[in-house]
């Protein structure tokens, strides 16, 4: 279905707009916020051995990663009807913490390598686009609006100042700090979603919203591992994936009103 819905989105956007008149001045309410985020993210990818022996071969733990966000959000309502929104940020990451280990024995047992690093370099990029069609209730105090969109997001994440921790002599390198390490693993997640935007005016300056959104996503990953001599660069390693998740957000607005 994920693979559906983005020709979809194109095909409701055509039909949508033929629908406003172009005979008069369209009716548009919009507005626009600007706003910074602090978030942790974590992030975990491990891969089998040969004819999966052992089940789990290596494995790289990102955790704590901390980011400052900035994003700039928009909606606009046309002819009362045809709701837009969308929304676009980008942050940088400043602290976080890797673990690369290594395993020769199955569930994780008989570690011969482990390497801590920090991941505290790095960034963030969003972007999201929805439309649909308003739906207004109680003499227009409750809206509704199933909406039909496509996100974006992706997280450039760089390995530096390494330190072999547990090390096995002819197959790590020594215990202790790892020289030149520089490694990149960028990743993006690409896809259509499904959603409601929902708001109640509960007195004339307070307005509850809230939204639900579920989520088809196609996961793409690059590696460069600049220390393995034995894997090609700048790219080493290829991962892609497809999954599907949901997202519920809500909360309040409450208007200020000059003197």
């Amino acid at each position: 279905m994920r693979k559906q819905i983005f020709p979809l989105l194109s095909i409701v956007t055509l039909a949508f707009f033929p629908n406003l008149n172009p005979a008069h001045d369209a009716d548009i309410k919009a507005d626009i916020s600007l706003n910074t985020a602090y978030r942790v993210d974590d992030l975990r990818w491990n891969i089998a051995g040969n004819n999966n022996n052992p089940n789990v071969l290596s494995e790289l733990t990102w955790s704590d990663l901390e980011t400052l966000q900035a994003a700039v959000s928009g909606r606009a309502l046309v002819d009362e009807w045809f709701y837009l929104r969308g929304s676009f940020g980008y942050g940088y990451t400043f602290s976080g913490d890797n673990r690369d280990s290594d395993f020769s024995g199955n569930d994780r047992t008989q570690e011969y390598s482990r390497s801590s690093n920090s991941a505290d370099c790095g960034r963030i990029l969003i972007a999201a686009i929805g439309l649909g069609y308003q739906f207004s209730f109680g003499s227009g105090t409750f809206r509704l609006s199933p909406l039909i969109g496509y996100s974006y997001n992706s997280q450039d994440l760089t390995l530096k100042e390494g330190v072999q921790v547990i090390a096995t002599p002819g197959l790590t390198p020594p215990a202790g700090p790892i020289q030149g390490l520089d490694s990149t693993y960028d990743v993006s997640w690409l896809g259509s979603w499904l959603g409601i935007d929902l708001s109640s005016e509960i007195s004339e300056r307070v307005t509850l919203f809230g939204s639900v959104e579920y989520h088809w996503a196609t996961f793409d990953a690059e590696a460069d591992l600049n220390l393995r001599n034995d894997l090609a660069h700048p790219m080493s390693l290829d991962h892609d994936a497809d999954g599907k998740g949901l997202l519920i957000a809500f909360g309040a607005r409450h208007k200020v009103h000059g003197t």
